[in-house]
């Protein structure tokens, strides 16, 4: 898992992604502000963070991720940590 991304537009780590071998399915994976404001969520491992909430940059800063997922075995797995957004 990443600990930083830089959505810039330049193509290189545009988008702040969950994704890992042996994952079968996220039941959730969002992001938190420093105020535990949720600024995203989703449920589909193919769509990833941009920075933006309501459709608006947000600042630079540190950003919590939260992921709840199911392996190919069918035992829970949970991840949580930071990301910095930069840019």
């Amino acid at each position: 898992i990443p600990n930083a991304f830089s959505p810039n537009g330049d193509g290189i780590n545009d988008e702040f992604f969950f994704q890992s071998k042996g994952i079968r399915d996220i039941l959730a994976f969002s992001i938190f502000n420093r105020w535990g404001r949720r600024v995203f969520t989703t449920t589909d491992q193919n769509i990833g963070w941009d920075g933006r909430y309501n459709g608006q940059l947000l600042d630079l800063g540190v950003y919590i991720y939260y992921v709840e997922a199911v392996t190919f075995l069918d035992e829970p797995m949970l991840f949580r940590g930071n990301v910095s957004l930069i840019r």
